[in-house]
């Protein structure tokens, strides 16, 4: 029989070999390269008694390997981070590795009717929906109340897990296990007659199914949840007594949709089409009512969007800006064009058109890799300087490079230039009631005696550092580079060095055979930006939306909305491409009759304020509101970042209090946070009081008639924030060695 199936590795974050689907036969196995093999359980359909069941089948398929051999050097993740990883990290380690092995079930344990209860309960399980107060039923409100308890959920699933291996140990040992007859198979699985019937539905495709609906529900992480929906597939189709159905596939389609498998996901699309099952709609009536435009049969292609876009969550997390794209292996999803292809081709043959909105979800996949190098920059270092036994404080760099004896000379000549300061701490009010340091050191105030002690006071000091107390300090970087920023660039031309991607035998040849007029032609840096080695993903992005409104794999052709153009806007940004972004906002989108909204402008200002575009922050912040588009607490947050990235604290403290007075609208509470942060690392104590001042205006703030319902509310949930009280302002305060008296409060 020859079928497709999903090439996958049992481990690991990422859960996709990136090429096409193989072709199993009995006996002969095409694959595209045999570098190097790799053990996958794959699950083939076979007829057996009139219905259709799981079986398994080891195979060996070969993987792709980079073309430095098994020692490349260079990844797309960040190895800094622990939750990054790729396909080649996963083919190194073995699956007891990344995870321990459930405990074995004895025979005592083994209940497979509990278990089933157990499974169908938690498929089911509530969610944190709560009943409105004029719910007929009243006695069930609290039911209904609960808090999402996944823990059990979690528990659950492991016993399930365990009661399948059970199964699995019990059927390799036996004497009848090539019999045909599921009652010779589990009439002796265990003494008791009952257990044994209910076995059966321990394994039915309804039970299997809802343990697959209770996996999304488990709240896991994505590679943990990718492993253990492979896991409970391996184990079921080792079994082999599990029938396919409809309900059973779209199951597994969720699952492996919500946990990245993105082969999977696919495979199970196929079966499903091949099979003639209908595509599946949201049943949820609250969705439809929130998304009246979905089509019916949509449902189940946002799942295969969905998993791209999961499989794409350690690039988002732990992205290597350092190193090129085009230096990146296939298998980091980088650009998803041929996944999004296959996706179009099975709503084509399965006869779901192609919206708008969801030409949109695929866009998005494109924007959903992370930052690259180009898109941001680092303003700032955080440093840590020790403070004094006595309390007291010497600004700067400490020239540590000295020695013992060099850095305590530099600290006595620094003390006799008066540049030290007693800081806000315990020891400093001691100090200031005439107890000197050995007086401390006797009465055991000096030192971090008390750190450990539940006293809130203590708990709210200064950091510690190898048992010393620390002073927060923020050293500034130099700016972005000219050609970073687009308010000094504009239509410059540039002199640009192309990228040539280093292999074993050198530069490429095509490149070693280019004049040096073409390696450094001159160009703008829009034209810069639209040159295809710019960014291959970026290129396919692009190439990828035009093929949508040209009409792509048997749909119609059709228009993107806002929201599509928001989206290759928000790409472009994530590319460093911020003058194509540009473009598209001030040229391209008036020409297709769309005009840009609050996400738009938004967009675009996050961006200039990752590179430190202050001049270019003014000035659409000007043309937005000239344009009448609505400023959000984003706007606010992305202007206030761009400012405090340049070191122009003030600057963001007046930003802060012009937009409230102008537009009703304050920034995210963090914003608050981090402009006193900021102030308090540089040592601008008096603007970090000049901040506070303003929320405490906060506080203070009544309506009036002229406010909106919607602006009242963001007002009290304000005051209301224990993060923006006068507690927290101490504490934070005291974290960074200074003092808040009651002369600063109203």
């Amino acid at each position: 029989v020859a079928i497709k199936v999903s090439a996958q590795t049992p481990a690991g974050s990422l859960r996709c070999l990136q090429r096409p689907l193989s072709v199993l036969s009995s006996t002969i196995i095409n694959t595209e390269t045999k570098q190097r093999q790799q053990q996958t359980s794959h699950y083939f359909f076979n007829t057996c008694n009139s219905s259709q069941r799981l079986f398994s089948t080891t195979i060996n398929e070969s993987s792709p390997s980079s073309s430095n051999g098994a020692s490349s050097s260079s990844s797309a993740f960040d190895s800094r981070n622990p939750n990054a990883s790729n396909t080649d990290d996963v083919e190194k380690a073995s699956s007891s590795d990344l995870s321990p092995a459930l405990p074995p079930l004895t025979s005592e344990e083994y209940n497979p009717k509990f278990m089933s209860d157990q499974i169908h309960k938690m498929a089911g399980y509530n969610q944190g929906r709560k009943i409105g107060q004029t719910h007929s039923n009243i006695k069930n409100r609290k039911r209904f109340e609960r808090k999402w308890d996944f823990e059990s959920v979690r528990l659950a699933l492991d016993d399930y897990e365990r009661h399948l291996q059970y199964v699995l140990d019990h059927l390799q040992r036996g004497d009848n296990k090539h019999s045909s007859d599921a009652k010779d198979l589990f009439a002796n699985i265990h003494p008791s007659k009952a257990k044994c019937f209910e076995t059966h539905r321990l394994l039915s495709s309804s039970t299997v199914s809802k343990a697959a609906r209770a996996l999304t529900r488990s709240r896991m992480d994505t590679p943990l949840l990718s492993r253990r929906i492979r896991d409970m597939e391996r184990l079921v189709g080792k079994i082999g007594w599990t029938p396919i159905t409809e309900e059973l596939s779209y199951r597994l389609l969720e699952a492996n949709g919500k946990a990245g498998n993105v082969r999977r996901t696919l495979a199970l699309l196929e079966l499903r089409r091949s099979r003639g099952y209908p595509p599946r709609e949201q049943e949820n009536a609250k969705y439809k009512g929130a998304n009246p435009h979905l089509i019916p049969g949509e449902k189940e292609f946002l799942h295969a969007i969905t998993s791209i876009q999961s499989a794409q969550l350690p690039l988002r997390r732990s992205r290597n800006i350092y190193l090129h794209e085009s230096t990146f292996s296939e298998s980091a999803l980088d650009n998803p064009t041929r996944y999004l292809d296959a996706i179009l081709i099975n709503m084509s043959k399965r006869g779901v058109p192609l919206r708008p909105d969801m030409a949109a979800r695929m866009l998005d996949c494109y924007a959903s890799t992370g930052r690259t190098g180009r898109a941001i920059h680092y303003f700032y270092k955080v440093r840590r300087d020790p403070v004094e036994d006595d309390g007291t404080y010497i600004p700067g760099p400490h020239p540590t490079h000295l020695g013992k004896e060099g850095l305590e000379d530099w600290k006595t000549e620094k003390r006799g230039e008066g540049v030290t300061r007693v800081l806000a701490t315990e020891v400093s009010e001691n100090v200031s009631n005439g107890l000197d340091g050995d007086e401390l050191k006797e009465e055991g105030e000096l030192g971090l005696k008390g750190l450990n002690d539940d006293d809130s006071e203590t708990q709210s000091s200064m950091p510690t550092q190898s048992n010393r107390r620390s002073k927060i300090r923020m050293a500034m970087q130099p700016l972005p580079p000219f050609h970073k920023i687009p308010g000094s660039v504009k239509g410059v031309p540039l002199i640009r060095n192309r990228y040539q991607p280093i292999t074993n035998e050198g530069p490429s040849k095509a490149n070693e055979t280019s004049s040096d007029e073409v390696q450094n032609k001159t160009m703008t840096k829009y034209e810069w930006e639209l040159d295809r080695d710019w960014s291959l993903a970026l290129t396919a992005a692009f190439a990828f939306a035009d093929s949508l409104t040209h009409g792509a794999c048997g749909h119609d052709p059709i228009e993107l909305d806002i929201v599509g153009w928001n989206i290759l806007i928000k790409a472009c940004c994530r590319r460093g491409a911020i003058h194509r972004a540009l473009k598209i906002l001030n040229e391209t989108m008036p020409q297709k009759g769309v005009e840009p909204d609050t996400y738009s402008y938004n967009t675009i200002l996050a961006a200039l304020a990752r590179v430190g575009d202050t001049r270019y922050l003014q000035e659409y912040l000007i043309g937005m509101t000239n344009k009448g588009v609505k400023v959000d607490k984003y706007t606010a947050q992305a202007m206030v970042d761009g400012f405090l990235n340049v070191g122009d604290i003030q600057g963001a403290t007046s930003l802060v209090q012009d937009i409230f007075n102008q537009h009703d609208t304050l920034p995210p509470y963090t914003s608050h946070l981090k402009i006193i942060e900021f102030a308090l690392a540089n040592g601008l104590i008096f603007e970090a009081k000049r901040h506070v001042y303003f929320i405490q205006q906060l506080w203070k703030w009544q309506p009036s008639q002229h406010h909106d319902e919607k602006f009242c509310q963001l007002m009290e949930e304000t005051k209301r924030n224990p993060k923006l009280s006068r507690e927290a302002v101490l504490k934070l305060f005291r974290y960074f060695g200074e003092d808040l008296s009651d002369q600063d409060f109203f």
